[in-house]
């Protein structure tokens, strides 16, 4: 049984490249390769401050950064759901806090951790990198209290209020958003012609390539040297079926320039 189970993946996995040459081709000339800063600032701070997305823009062609949804739908910088608790307020969810109280932790923590809205670094780069590119990271979602919670209700309340954001201070074509989670993905696509879509994909590249081409996203956010290494032709077949890719997160300088000899549309880096 486990013979005919350990056939089977391989079977699977050796088809898969097939499955993605199935797909007509819609090639893509990239004009260059973009680098992006990871969490705004990369090794500038803790990161998905504003003061790490001003540093990230002023440096390279654009940032990446993560971000959570409060009670009031206002999207916030951070990496983990979890708010870090001050005085009065334990740590939790940040969709179980107004913005009230996420404020009011914020001042109690003082310099040791700063929350900042999302849309005061579209306010930053609307006035200044408005040709510049950033790119929103919305990790799989599950809330702190499982009880009167519809995750997809919630989910698309967060993507409502990325497009109003990006309409808002006309940064149309230059805001993309990532993630694993493709049925948020297809919400920003089909309500939105002006947002790129990225699908996260930890290893298992055709898979992930194939998953996006199903669905028409714009392209695949790939974890570099994770479970895979990626090749020259991986990328070029890609390209040759209308996708994108953002490679991250690259550190290293020799990883980086071998990634950059591929000829990605997105490098992201903490190291600048």
């Amino acid at each position: 049984m486990r013979k005919l189970a350990f056939f089977s993946l391989l079977l699977v996995n050796g088809t898969s490249c097939e499955r993605v040459e199935y797909f007509p081709d819609k090639p893509i000339s990239p004009k260059q390769t973009y680098i992006l800063a990871h969490k705004g600032g990369g090794y500038f701070d803790k990161g998905n401050t504003l003061e790490a997305c001003k540093h990230g823009f002023t440096i390279l062609d654009g940032i990446e950064c993560d971000i959570q949804k409060s009670a009031d739908n206002t999207i916030w910088l951070n990496h983990s759901p979890l708010i870090t608790g001050c005085g009065a307020n334990e740590e939790t969810c940040f969709p179980s806090l107004t913005d009230k109280t996420i404020i009011e932790i914020d001042s109690c923590l003082g310099n040791k951790i700063n929350y900042t809205r999302l849309e005061a670094v579209f306010k930053f780069m609307s006035e200044n990198y408005p040709e510049k590119y950033i790119s929103l990271d919305v990790k799989a979602w599950n809330p702190c209290e499982l009880s009167n919670v519809n995750i997809t209700r919630q989910m698309n309340e967060l993507a409502r209020s990325i497009i109003a954001l990006t309409i808002k201070y006309n940064l149309q074509h230059h805001v993309m958003v990532e993630s694993e989670t493709g049925d948020f993905l297809y919400f920003i696509k089909v309500n939105s012609d002006f947002i790129e879509t990225y699908l996260s994909t930890f290893g298992d590249f055709e898979r992930g390539v194939s998953r996006a081409l199903d669905a028409k996203f714009t392209g695949i956010s790939y974890k570099y040297k994770f479970l895979e290494n990626i090749t020259k032709e991986q990328v070029d077949l890609i390209h040759r079926k209308g996708l994108k890719l953002h490679l991250w997160t690259v550190d290293n300088p020799a990883d980086f320039e071998e990634a950059k000899s591929l000829n990605p549309d997105f490098i992201q880096t903490d190291n600048f």
